[in-house]
């Protein structure tokens, strides 16, 4: 928490799904202030009505792969409060199903601009914000996927997710590694196989009713990981949900 007192989130994606339920669950917490960044803010219906009960929420015009947004909500962020706390990159497609034999390369091309170049271009926007944090340890974590772990490489035609979360790994692997100085804490994080319509999609894909676990209980699982985060014992590894480390 900051010396104000007022700890502030930046959240990818936060229009549905986790990234929504990440600001409800934030929005409760006291002496909290989120930037919430969605692709259309005219859209965003639950996070308006929601701000309109909290009045902590800033919703900001965010499409992922866009560098001109992100670094137009850095420079409105920077006049508002001057500094990030938690940076958590949220936002992420998983739009075709197939063995690798037979999957466009538009589709790989597609998911690692959205799961890869979008995590890394919030990390350069964002970075001299939270680098301002007043917490001494900025936190910027990234919502990947047990689906990106090759060494327990699930058997799913999902090639081009699975590798795009592959590759985002190493990318905040690699953003601990070089910023051991400012004391920043990086991790990816699986939220489980979420309730929402691209886990309910894959479990259905395999067999089951549903995804098992809740977007709250997922919100909750990732922000106990997250509030108890250290640069020691947490960063620069790959978590669950649950506080379990998972295999590269």
């Amino acid at each position: 928490m900051s010396s104000q007192g007022q700890t502030i989130y930046f959240i990818s994606g936060a229009n549905r799904g986790i990234g929504l339920g990440f600001v409800q669950a934030l929005a409760k917490r006291a002496n909290t202030l989120i930037y919430a960044g969605v692709r259309d803010p005219s859209k965003a219906d639950e996070l308006q009505k929601l701000n309109s009960q909290t009045k902590n929420i800033h919703i900001i015009k965010l499409e992922s792969i866009s560098e001109g947004d992100a670094k137009a909500a850095a420079e409105k962020i920077e006049k508002t409060s001057g500094y990030i706390d938690v940076v958590i990159a949220n936002a992420g497609i998983s739009n075709y199903h197939g063995p690798i034999v037979t999957t466009p390369i538009k589709e790989i091309r597609d998911h690692y601009e959205v799961n890869v170049a979008g995590p890394v271009i919030l990390f350069q926007a964002l970075y001299p914000l939270l680098n301002k944090s007043r917490s001494g340890a900025p936190k910027f974590v990234v919502i990947s996927s047990l689906l990106g772990s090759i060494g327990e490489l699930i058997p799913a035609p999902r090639t081009t997710y699975g590798a795009s979360k592959a590759a985002v790994n190493y990318v905040t692997k690699k953003i601990h590694q070089e910023h051991e100085e400012d004391g920043l804490i990086a991790f990816p994080i699986h939220p489980g196989l979420v309730q929402t319509d691209m886990g309910n999609h894959y479990a259905t894909s395999v067999g089951l009713d549903e995804a098992p676990v809740t977007i709250e209980e997922s919100v909750q699982g990732q922000l106990k990981v997250i509030d108890e985060a250290t640069r020691e014992k947490t960063s620069g590894r790959f978590w669950d949900f649950e506080g379990k480390e998972l295999p590269w």
